[in-house]
């Protein structure tokens, strides 16, 4: 005598498949879920007007996965400040350098980032990694 394992408790190949699909779906749908909780935590700042800017170690700027000239990085702040200027709160540029960017690298940026912030009314965070 043989007996055959299936999902529900009968025997039949279209219930076993059926459940077989079910549990494939709930898979599918969970690991969905867990890359669009990652990408809603990631952009959560850019939402409370947070724009992270990561300067790499040769001092080019990221925002994203897009890479920011330096002379771009005038109007990306302008746009950010026109697009969060009926909130109470000032715009927050977090600058997040990259772990082994030397602290020259990022004092120039830091130096060249201040004039802007103090013109346009923004704050300037720094982040360590």
């Amino acid at each position: 005598m043989s007996r055959r394992f299936s999902v529900i408790g009968t025997s039949s190949p279209e219930v076993n498949a059926m459940g077989l699909a079910v549990l494939s779906t709930m898979a599918c749908a969970i690991g969905l879920m867990t890359i669009l909780l990652g990408q809603i935590v990631a952009q959560r700042p850019a939402l409370q007007g947070v724009m992270v800017v990561h300067l790499s170690q040769r001092g080019e700027l990221r925002l994203w996965n897009q890479p920011i000239h330096p002379q771009e990085l005038p109007l990306v702040l302008e746009r950010l400040r026109l697009r969060h200027q009926t909130q109470p709160a000032a715009p927050v540029v977090r600058l997040v350098p990259e772990g082994e960017v030397p602290w020259g690298v990022v004092h120039q940026m830091l130096d060249r980032l201040r004039p802007m912030e103090a013109r346009d009314s923004w704050i300037l965070q720094l982040q360590l990694p």
